[in-house]
């Protein structure tokens, strides 16, 4: 490549899905493995909502993907298994499904006290803070304006963009209360391309973008279901549906704004496979084998991929942070 020529921006997608995230995650170690270095260092920005969000987080630090794999195979049913009497009972209808002690346990475990502002990589996290009633995303400090980001724990982050609605309660921390990212963008590519081009100079022509989904795709009704649906009809079903809708239309909207410079890694569970993975929450031993071994064969089919040998060659540029302990460059004088 000539030196003159803008250098190519790669951009990592990973969508949300509860449990379902170990799919995601066994991708990633998969790749990582093959790759041979830390897959966070191959891009110059990770974008991740819920699950894919504390993922992103996770890649950002360079923690090896395979301990992130561990937060479901060794914790899924802390996060997911601890319900008082009053939850089962109540079944998601008068408060959250699952508590977060888990899921916040879980996180301190594996983040040991980080903060936004020790990650080594740039990333984008998308929640919705309900104290605003706006889409809220949480970034390193990779532009001047984003002042206040770093000094937040990734475990508030990672809890703000995987508060699920029936699911999980709202997360607070010192900037308001919040919601599932999966809400506003559970699938955040579109969000990574706009960042990039906005607020870190990367030239749209160069930008790659690599989506890994969480096989959430393809979510339907059977024809003898109830037309007229009240809250208790709708359910949990409203979020997987939510979180379907938006992958197929993100990926949709991404092949024609990128073509060959897209690579998504996901797939649709078959008929025999449905029960295994069809809710959010479920921990089980038929749920961690379909998940793992459908990813596996996902990830050795990408790694053969035309669309996917960019991202093998691939190293980020060092990063630029504005502020916080890796603040290397000085703010710009306005």
């Amino acid at each position: 490549m000539n030196s003159s020529e803008p250098k190519p921006f790669h951009i990592l997608a990973l969508s949300g899905g509860g449990f379902r995230g170990l799919y995601t995650a066994t991708v990633l170690e998969e790749l990582e493995a093959a790759l041979g270095s830390p897959i966070g260092s191959r891009f110059d920005l990770i974008c991740g909502t819920s699950v894919g969000g504390l993922l992103a987080m996770g890649l950002a630090a360079e923690i090896p993907a395979s301990d992130l794999t561990k937060i479901f195979t060794e914790h899924g049913k802390d996060i997911f298994g601890r319900q008082s009497w009053l939850r089962r009972l109540g079944r998601g209808i008068f408060r959250a499904k699952h508590s977060d002690e888990g899921l916040r346990e879980t996180l301190e475990l594996v983040f040991e006290g980080r903060l936004l502002g020790d990650l080594k990589h740039p990333v984008l996290i998308p929640t919705v803070n309900y104290s605003t009633g706006r889409a809220q995303m949480f970034k390193t400090p990779h532009h001047p304006r984003v002042e206040l980001d770093h000094r937040l724990s990734l475990v508030d982050v990672a809890l703000a963009t995987s508060a699920a609605p029936v699911f999980l309660p709202l997360a607070e921390n010192s900037r308001g209360i919040f919601c599932d990212g999966g809400l506003v963008g559970n699938s955040p590519g579109f969000f990574g391309l706009h960042e990039a081009k906005h607020f870190m100079e990367a030239d749209p022509a160069t930008m790659r973008l690599l989506a890994i989904g969480t096989m959430s795709s393809g979510n339907t009704v059977p024809g003898s279901a109830r037309r007229d649906r009240g809250i208790l009809d709708w359910g949990e079903a409203l979020i997987s549906l939510m979180i379907s809708a938006q992958e197929s239309s993100t990926n949709f909207l991404l092949q024609h704004e990128l073509g060959d410079r897209y690579a998504r890694i996901d797939d649709e569970a078959t008929p025999d496979q449905v029960d295994d993975i069809r809710c959010l929450d479920v921990v089980s031993p038929a749920a961690v084998k379909t998940l793992t071994l459908r990813a596996r064969n996902a990830a050795q089919g990408a790694l053969g991929m035309k669309t996917f040998s960019p991202f093998r060659t691939h190293v980020a540029s060092l990063p630029t942070f504005f502020h916080g302990p890796n603040k290397n460059t000085e703010l710009p004088v306005c």
